[in-house]
């Protein structure tokens, strides 16, 4: 896992250290994309194989909002548990 997050991050820093660029490119393991105005608005995906064959994904917006993902598949999302409500009173 640390190992994907240090991809992650790599690609990122990539991505924000070439504003004036459109960052594409593929490799065997990973790839990104990307579209919009460098330095000021871009949208994209970046993707990679793990060592153990799974593939991973994260899109992307980065604009005057700043980076943020709209969609990955590289967090897992808690499970949906049947919790009890929580009553008023009861704090």
């Amino acid at each position: 896992m640390k190992v994907l997050v240090l991809i992650a991050l790599c690609l990122v820093a990539l991505a924000a250290a070439r504003p004036s660029d459109i960052v594409d490119f593929e490799l065997d393991d990973h790839e990104q994309e990307q579209d919009g105005q460098p330095g000021r608005a871009v949208q994209g995906e970046y993707s990679w194989t793990a060592p153990d064959g799974n593939e991973y994904y994260v899109k992307y917006i980065a604009d005057h909002n700043g980076y943020r993902i709209v969609e990955d598949n590289v967090v897992p999302e808690a499970p949906d548990s049947d919790l009890p409500e929580v009553d008023d009173d009861d704090k």
